[in-house]
C-alpha cells in the first residue's frame, strides 16, 4: 500500500519535470521562431515590430484612478437613508407619545393608591397640605395630555385627557371613600 506521503512527492516530482520541460520548449520557441527575418529593400537596423524611441512624442501615462465614490454613489446613498429615516420616523414619535401617556397612567395609579393607603390608615383623604399628596398629583407636563388631580372629603380623582392629542379613551383613577365601602375606577388613557 502506498503512503498519502510518498504519493504526494512522486506528485510534487511529476509536476516540476513538467514545469521544466514547458521552459525548455519556450526557450527553444522563443530563440528560433521569434528571430525577424530581414526584409529586402529596407536599412539592416530595421526590425518589424520593435519600436525604436522616440524622443518628440512624450510617453503618456496613465494615472492610475483615484480610489473613492462617485457622485452617483453617494446620492444613491443619501436618497436611501433619506427614504428610511421617512419610513422610521413617524413610528418613533408615535411610541414617544405612547410611552407619555402610559407615564401619566402610572402615575395616576401611583396617586390613586397613596389616596387609598391614606384613607386605610387615617379614616379620611389627605389634606390640603400633605406633601406627598402634592407631589404626586403635581401636572406631568406633557404637552399631549392634560392632568387634572380633584380631592374631596371622601373622593380622589385624577382625570386624563387629550390636550394636542386625541385618545382613543380617556383615563380616569378615582377612589370614592364612604364608611366601610371603597369604589375604586382605573380606566387608563389609551392613545
Amino acid at each position: 500500500m502506498v503512503d498519502r506521503l510518498q504519493a504526494f512527492k512522486f506528485t510534487l516530482g511529476l509536476l516540476r519535470q513538467v514545469r521544466q520541460m514547458r521552459q525548455a520548449q519556450a526557450a527553444w520557441w522563443n530563440q528560433h521562431v521569434n528571430t525577424p527575418l530581414p526584409i529586402p529593400g529596407c536599412r539592416p537596423d530595421f526590425q518589424p515590430g520593435l519600436q525604436r524611441p522616440q524622443p518628440w512624442r512624450q510617453q503618456v501615462r496613465k494615472q492610475p484612478l483615484a480610489a473613492g465614490f462617485t457622485l452617483v454613489e453617494l446620492l444613491i446613498v443619501v436618497v436611501i437613508i433619506g427614504v428610511l429615516s421617512g419610513v422610521a420616523m413617524p413610528a418613533f414619535l408615535g411610541q414617544q407619545t405612547k410611552a407619555r401617556i402610559n407615564a401619566a397612567n402610572l402615575k395616576a395609579r401611583g396617586l390613586t393608591s397613596y389616596c387609598l393607603t391614606y384613607f386605610i390608615d387615617n379614616g379620611k383623604m389627605p389634606d390640603t397640605g400633605d406633601a406627598e399628596y402634592d407631589r404626586l398629583s403635581k401636572d406631568p407636563d406633557y404637552a399631549v395630555i392634560k392632568w387634572t388631580a380633584t380631592r374631596a372629603d371622601n373622593e380622589c380623582k385624577v382625570n386624563i385627557s387629550g390636550n394636542s392629542l386625541k385618545l382613543k379613551q380617556k383615563g380616569i383613577f378615582s377612589i370614592k371613600a364612604s364608611g366601610d365601602a371603597t369604589r375604586i375606577q382605573a380606566t387608563p388613557a389609551k392613545a
